[in-house]
């Protein structure tokens, strides 16, 4: 992945980033959430070939932009974790031994007042001596609203590997110390010195799954990441706003699932049954669906930007979404509703955008 979503300009802080994403995502109503933990690590050091990466975690920035901001009471509700932001992250990556974990105190020692941006991670990192740092921020939007976001940096290429960004709803005491181990996780399995460790898709049955999202409310949204689904009749399964990324469905049975606003991010559904399924503000960038059946499904407000549909079936299926960059050739979008939606004005006029898509050999008949 050459440059990841999110993944920010050496010269730009963090919160900025943090903040321009927070505003899209209140125009566009989507919600990506915190996940709760679920069991899905890497494997143990025994099996590493070759010397840890080591990594340095830097605190994260505290920014408030909530209607009445008070810096001290922000500081004070995070502290309440019984730890900061950044030393719940630091325990959640130190259970997966997948890294050499620079001590807090010499990262304090090098770090002069807030470190924010990539260019002071990268100097730091340089300082430290380590392989890769992470650095980020949390920010206060209203009372009960919270944003983390963290990057993941490789310093010896001077570039961001991947950036990720978590909405905590409710008590963020409560809360952060859940919200870090999926902030870990998901940092982790970008990094490529990690990808010849192999991170094994963890396999649940359908009855597991099931079982877990009726136990799980969504708020958070349950965390479905890195699992091995395929195969599995999962047909109108309400997902609450899970989590899926990098997760396989393929040949999964989700016929009228309700997806609404999941995060299906670099997963495999290719050949999966959707018919009938309302991903409306789902998130489905670089999924692939390769030879899908989504008839008559609902994809509105959802991004498909870099999704692989090809030979997928979506006839009379409802897609208005940015697209940019998908791949549908050969796909059958017969009777599909691809207009700008004008009954949605108090959004503004949401529109199929497929600028620099495939759609070579896509039968179109009947689309508006």
């Amino acid at each position: 992945m050459a440059t990841p979503p999110g993944a920010a300009d050496l010269n730009t802080p963090l919160s900025a980033l943090c903040w321009q994403a927070v505003r899209q995502r209140a125009a566009t109503s989507a919600v990506i959430g915190i996940a709760l933990a679920m069991s899905v690590g890497l494997p143990s050091a025994a099996q590493e070939q070759g010397r840890k990466p080591s990594l340095a975690v830097l605190d994260f920035a505290v920014s408030d932009h909530s209607p009445l901001p008070d810096p001290a009471a922000v500081r004070a509700n995070l502290a309440a974790s019984g730890k900061t932001p950044a030393d719940w992250l630091v325990q959640a990556l130190s259970s997966y031994e997948a890294y050499q974990l620079v001590d807090r105190s010499r990262v304090a020692a090098a770090v002069q007042g807030e470190c924010s941006a990539a260019t002071c991670a990268l100097e730091t990192g340089k300082v430290l001596g380590a392989s890769r740092v992470v650095y980020g921020t949390i920010i206060k939007v209203s009372r009960l609203i919270w944003y983390a976001d963290a990057a993941l940096l490789d310093v010896a290429a001077g570039k961001v590997l991947r950036s990720e960004e978590l909405e905590i709803k409710g008590n963020i005491a409560q809360l952060l110390p859940r919200a870090m181990p999926s902030m870990a996780r998901r940092l982790a399995a970008a990094d490529p010195l990690l990808a010849k460790r192999h991170l094994d898709r963890k396999r649940l049955s359908a009855v597991e799954v099931r079982a877990f999202l009726a136990a799980t409310s969504d708020n958070p949204p349950p965390d479905l990441t890195d699992l091995d689904l395929s195969g599995l009749d999962l047909a109108g399964v309400d997902f609450k706003r899970a989590d899926l990324s990098r997760s396989s469905l393929a040949r999964a049975r989700l016929r009228g699932a309700r997806m609404f606003a999941v995060k299906l991010v670099d997963a495999t559904a290719s050949g999966a049954d959707l018919e009938g399924a309302v991903l409306d503000l789902g998130v489905l960038e670089r999924a692939d669906l390769t030879g899908a059946d989504l008839r008559k499904a609902s994809l509105y407000a959802s991004i498909l930007t870099g999704a692989i549909l090809d030979d997928a079936d979506l006839r009379g299926a409802r897609v208005i979404a940015p697209m940019t960059g998908a791949r549908l050739s050969r796909a059958k979008l017969a009777d599909a509703d691809l207009g700008a939606d004008r009954g949605n004005q108090p959004m503004g006029i949401m529109r199929t955008d497929a600028t620099s898509s495939d759609l070579s050999g896509a039968d179109l008949s009947g689309a508006n």
